[in-house]
């Protein structure tokens, strides 16, 4: 993300929590003090349009159900299910706007 920011692209990016003993990118990058992931959608475009990258945690506005999906797959033990982690991704993706997907 930072080197296709580098290079003028837009780069919104919206990360999920960790499921299971591993933590996610969001509980990772939180571990930096005084890294934020729940940003405003003011703060969203402030800093896409300053630097071109922004990386975020689902928010109600752009997600609003991406939280209770994540507590119900882990409840019922489904967070390797991978049609559920590609709809998680995709549903992400497609929320934010973005045109292209590189896997």
């Amino acid at each position: 993300a930072p080197l296709a920011a580098s290079l003028g692209l837009c780069v919104p990016m919206m990360s999920g929590r960790g499921l299971g003993h591993t933590g996610g990118t969001l509980d990772k990058l939180e571990s930096i003090p005084g890294f934020r992931t729940e940003l405003s959608m003011e703060e969203i475009r402030k800093q896409l349009s300053e630097i071109g990258v922004v990386i975020i945690s689902p928010i109600p506005a752009i997600c609003p159900v991406d939280k209770k999906l994540y507590a119900l797959r882990d409840v019922t033990a489904t967070t390797s299910s991978l049609p559920l982690i590609v709809a998680s991704i995709m549903s992400k993706k497609i929320a934010e706007g973005s045109d292209v997907l590189l896997l």
